[in-house]
């Protein structure tokens, strides 16, 4: 039977500074749309459990070209009455001082704020309600937001970008960035397996896991309740991939099973390799596996016909990945390795680390690697060579992922650490979330997902109350 496991503690609320006592927060703050709820686990070593649930709010932008500034801002916001502020707007002055600001057209007072840096609008905010209306601006949040290079989701047919609140997704947006840069997050473990949790995968509706116990589970991202087991591996999983169709996972048996994602039963069962698989990755050619044999074998997604045998390595081969025509394996043998995939020739040889290899992860030209040397390095997957060295795990990095910002690994060590891939620096260092190695991890915009031989899976949430879904 499976349960999950939460645990709360109460928090005062915690603000997110942009710099010394400046924070990206509304000058007021309206408790019929926001409704606050501070609660998580803080058992996370230089973590906090946050988060306010903000209900997402749409503007309809009115533009007034031939009107005052003031008066087209107010026509993009929907904070206050218009019986309110409008007083407030006629005069262009306020006692003896100018307010230049509302006597200006829209175009040049959007475009003058725009210069403005990110403390000096919040600073704006706060000089009267007049300048509180022009600080919401559309316009200007959606400049700063592409100065930023922060990107959005394909936009929703019904939800034309003109009707876009820029200031709100501005703010989601910076919210979440000081989470990741501050390493607060709400946690939650997930505790249904009976022994060690090998291999995950997860997208914003599910997670799936494979474990010692010889099954493989589903769960609900929303609710993190248990949703399905799936039983069909004599031994452990070791390894599974799934995209929208099917999921392949490998085993300590040997043998390689094609699941249905549709009907969640067995399609296929693949043999051929002579001992455990210890990963796989597929795209839809290809099925690649690896082993403890020392093989790359390589299997028709379709028909399950092994198309290829490559005796890749002198030690087993602990990972491997597909990307295009290109697979890249590593070995125990501390060698990484790139073949072509429809002739399985060796392209080039990747050397530095000094002891086996556990993990590899291939995107674009970007190869990233962990050593029972303790470290990780970056490579250029066009030329071979060794762009970075991160250090500071002390065992084995067992797995690792990354995107075009940040590499997370997680080590025997039992810590979970977050780095910049541009400077190799380390940016987060969580140490206790699990109480035994920590055997996977994947990550996206919003979360960071371990499994462990403490046979829980932990999932650290650094969006939660937040508005994600259109922030990428």
């Amino acid at each position: 039977m499976s349960s999950q496991k939460h645990e709360y503690n109460r928090l005062a609320p915690f603000s997110f500074p942009i710099s010394r006592d400046v924070t990206m927060t509304d000058a007021s703050t309206n408790e019929s749309r926001i409704n606050q709820r501070w609660t998580g686990y803080g058992g996370l070593s230089g973590s906090h459990s946050i988060g306010f649930r903000v209900v997402p709010r749409r503007t309809k932008i009115k533009r007034c070209p031939g009107g005052s500034f003031a008066h087209s801002a107010m026509s993009q916001t929907n904070h206050g009455s218009s019986r309110l502020i409008e007083p407030l707007l006629k005069p262009c002055e306020m006692g003896k001082k100018i307010d230049f600001l509302s006597c200006l057209p829209y175009e040049l007072g959007s475009h003058i704020i725009s210069y403005l840096d990110l403390p000096t609008l919040l600073i704006l905010a706060t000089v009267s309600r007049t300048w509180n209306t022009v600080y919401k601006v559309s316009d200007v949040w959606r400049m700063k937001t592409i100065e930023r290079n922060w990107k959005v989701n394909s936009i929703p047919p019904e939800l034309r970008m003109d009707r876009i609140d820029w200031h709100y997704l501005f703010k989601q947006r910076y919210q979440l960035e000081q989470r990741w840069r501050k390493g607060s997050v709400l946690t939650h473990y997930l505790i249904g397996h009976k022994d060690s949790v090998y291999c995950l995968q997860f997208d914003k509706h599910k997670i799936v896991t494979g474990s010692r116990d010889k099954t493989i589970k589903f769960w609900d991202m929303a609710t993190y309740s248990h949703l399905q087991t799936l039983e069909g591996h004599e031994a452990s999983v070791l390894c599974l991939q799934y995209n929208e169709h099917i999921m392949v996972s490998g085993s300590s048996d040997t043998t390689i099973i094609v699941w249905d994602m549709y009907t969640c039963q067995p399609r296929m069962r693949l043999r051929g390799h002579k001992a455990g698989v210890l990963d796989v990755s597929f795209d839809d050619r290809y099925i690649v596996s690896c082993s403890k044999d020392t093989s790359i074998r390589i299997w028709d997604i379709n028909t399950g016909a092994l198309l290829r045998t490559i005796m890749a390595h002198q030690g087993p081969v602990n990972s491997v990945q597909l990307q295009n025509n290109n697979i890249v394996s590593a070995s125990g043998d501390a060698l990484i390795k790139m073949w072509d995939v429809t002739t399985g020739a060796c392209i080039r040889q990747f050397v530095g680390h000094t002891r086996g290899l556990a993990c590899v992860q291939y995107k674009g030209n970007r190869i990233v690697s962990g050593s029972n040397d303790k470290t990780i390095r970056v490579w250029d997957a066009d030329t071979g060579k060794c762009l970075m060295v991160c250090k500071g795990h002390t065992d084995l990095v067992r797995t690792l992922d990354f995107d075009d910002e940040r590499i997370v690994s997680a080590s025997y060590d039992q810590s979970i650490r977050v780095w910049d891939i541009k400077t190799g620096d380390s940016l987060l260092n969580f140490q206790s979330g699990h109480s035994s190695w920590v055997l996977d991890v994947h990550f996206d915009k919003n979360r960071v997902v371990s499994a462990s031989q403490d046979k829980r899976i932990l999932i650290m949430d650094f969006s939660a109350g937040l508005d994600t879904h259109l922030i990428t």
